[in-house]
C-alpha cells in the first residue's frame, strides 16, 4: 500500500487531486503550452512561500481578510484550490501562472473548468506568475490592487 501511495505521489501526469488541478497551457494554443509536472508545481509552491515570507521580513507583508482579521497571505494559502498553466514565453522561457481561488469561492468542480472566471468579489480569486528557468516568483496581481 504505501508503494501505491508513493508512486501515486510522484506522478508527473497527475492532474486533478481535492486542491489543485493542472492544464496544459492558458491559450489552447499546444504549441506554446506545456503541462507542469509534479516537481515543477512543489518547486513553484515552495518558491511562493519563500517570496510571501522574504516581504514579510522587509515589512511588505501582503495582508488578506479572514476570520482572525487582516493575516499575512502565506499563511491563508491552505484555503486556496489552485490552478497551474503552463507556457512557453517568446524568448523560450517555461512560465508557470498560478491562480489561486478561495475554497468558498469556486462552486464544487466549477474551478476545474478552464473557461471558469471569477465573478466574485475580490478576496476569491488571485495569481502569480513563476519562472521554472529561473526559479523566481513575480507579477504578483491581487484582485484589490
Amino acid at each position: 500500500m504505501t508503494i501505491l501511495f508513493l508512486t501515486s505521489c510522484d506522478n508527473g501526469d497527475r492532474q486533478f487531486s481535492q486542491d489543485f488541478v493542472v492544464f496544459e497551457s492558458g491559450t489552447r494554443d499546444k504549441n506554446t503550452g506545456f503541462k507542469p509536472t509534479t516537481i515543477q508545481i512543489d518547486k513553484a509552491d515552495a518558491k511562493l512561500v519563500e517570496y510571501l515570507e522574504a516581504k514579510t521580513k522587509n515589512n511588505e507583508a501582503i495582508y488578506v481578510n479572514s476570520l482572525d482579521g487582516n493575516v499575512p497571505l502565506q499563511d491563508q494559502l491552505k484555503y486556496y484550490k489552485r490552478r497551474y498553466f503552463g507556457r512557453i514565453s517568446i524568448e523560450g522561457e517555461q512560465i508557470m501562472k498560478i491562480e489561486f481561488v478561495f475554497v468558498r469561492c469556486g462552486g464544487q468542480d466549477e474551478w476545474k473548468q478552464i473557461e471558469y472566471t471569477n465573478d466574485k468579489t475580490k478576496e476569491c480569486w488571485w495569481s502569480v506568475q513563476y519562472s521554472i528557468d529561473h526559479n523566481e516568483i513575480y507579477d504578483l496581481k491581487l484582485l484589490s490592487e
